[in-house]
Parts: structure tokens; sequence; C-alpha cells
């Protein structure tokens, strides 16, 4: 694990210099309000959550990729774990099956996972989550976001850091030997990742070989809440 960010791009300006695109093992893309999707030709499927609207499924539009627009890294996010997500050996487990979260003494999360605000209402754990969207009263303020970062011990980071391009900023300000659990479907489950500041855990999402029923829902502008059931959870673990 690399504990400094300063040489290394960000993670898609990284994956696309070193993996580029096959636009040949496209089968399609599809998109909706909350995510899209790629699959490939060997059945393959991938999804990035989305920023309040769809992006633009002509794969002739992203023959030159500029990775300063919010689509065309949406679409490579969703192009890369098409490609790196379905391996086998990375079947997973849920976060809390694997790290101990009361060993932690400053715990943040960035993105308003729902299920995790459940379960650490039921575990009394206190927590600081950040959100760039939404404004739920138990959310913490996001002017505070960068002083509880770099107290943080513990930081479960979503995925859409990525391609929103926050991730490289929130790893930057976290301390020496903080655990940063990079965590959601729009996970790239490849062990570039690790490169990456204090990035300790990946938790990702597989789906079975062309789901059409994730797909469908995609296109209906569903999101996690509806198609992940059609998921399998992945991960991949470094050790602590």
């Amino acid at each position: 694990m690399n504990n400094s960010n300063q040489y290394l791009a960000e993670p898609l300006t990284f994956l696309y210099k070193k993996y580029g695109i096959d636009f040949g093992e496209i089968e399609k893309l599809v998109s909706g309000d909350q995510y899209s999707a790629v699959l490939l030709k060997n059945k393959s499927l991938g999804v990035c959550a989305n920023i309040d609207k769809p992006i633009n499924t002509d794969l002739s539009v992203y023959q030159v990729i500029d990775l300063e627009k919010i689509q065309d890294r949406i679409f490579l996010n969703a192009y890369y774990n098409a490609k790196f997500n379905n391996n086998e050996t990375f079947k997973g487990k849920d976060l809390f099956e694997i790290i101990n979260i009361k060993f932690y003494k400053k715990v943040v999360v960035i993105g308003n996972f729902f299920p995790i605000v459940a379960k650490f209402k039921r575990l009394n754990i206190k927590y600081n989550i950040f959100d760039l969207k939404e404004n739920f009263d138990y959310l913490t303020s996001m002017s505070k976001q960068m002083d509880f970062l770099q107290k943080a011990d513990c930081v479960i980071l979503t995925a859409t850091t990525i391609f929103n391009k926050t991730f490289m900023d929130i790893c930057a300000n976290t301390k020496n030997n903080c655990h940063i659990f990079l965590l959601g479907p729009s996970t790239p489950m490849t062990l570039e990742m690790f490169n990456y500041r204090n990035i300790k855990h990946l938790f990702g999402t597989s789906f079975q070989s062309e789901d059409s029923r994730v797909l469908d829902l995609i296109e209906k502008n569903k999101g996690p809440r509806e198609f992940l059931k059609y998921g399998d959870k992945t991960m991949i673990l470094e050790k602590l």
C-alpha cells in the first residue's frame, strides 16, 4: 500500500492510461437517472452511479475520452467495473463481517449509505457522515469534512468519489495509519486501488452474466436498493 498519492494519477486517469478501452468488447451501454451500466460481449456487467441524470448511451460519443467530462468518467468507471469486478476469487462478505468497527475511535463516512447508518445506530457507534447531495438531519455539514477527515482513524468511502473527482483530496487529507474502506457498486475491484493513500479494503459488487433484470431496472431509473439484490458482494482485502 502506498501511503502517498503524490506521484499517482487519479484512478480513472491511471486505469485509462494502463488499460485503455476496447470498444470491440462492449455489447452495450445503458443509463438511467441513478446509474449507468456497461455490458461486455463476454457478458460481464459493470455499473457506476450517475449525477442526477442519464449519460449519453451512444458509444461513438466516447471514442475520444475527455476525463474532465463527468459522463466520460461514469462510462469509464462502469467499463472498468465490467472488466474487473466479476473475478470469482473476489467473492465477499458484508463490510461489518470483515472489520470490527468498534475498534476505531473516530469514524467518518463519505456518502450516505442507509444500511450503514442503520447498523451504526443499532450498535451505538459514534460517527460523522458527509454527503455532497443530501441534507438529512444526521449528516454533518460539508464545511467540516476536511477537519473530521484529518482526525479520523477509519473512513468508509463511497466509490462515487472516483468519478466525481473528490477521491484524491479525501485520501490526501487523512492522517498516516488511517484505514480507508472503499465501498459501493461503483468500486473498481482491481489491485491498483491499493496504490492510493490509506486504502485498506475494497468492497464492491458483481452480477450474474448479462443479468437483464439489472439492466432493465437501471433503464427504469432504479437505484441500488432495487438492483443490488441481483448482485453478489465482492471484496479484496489488504492486511491491516
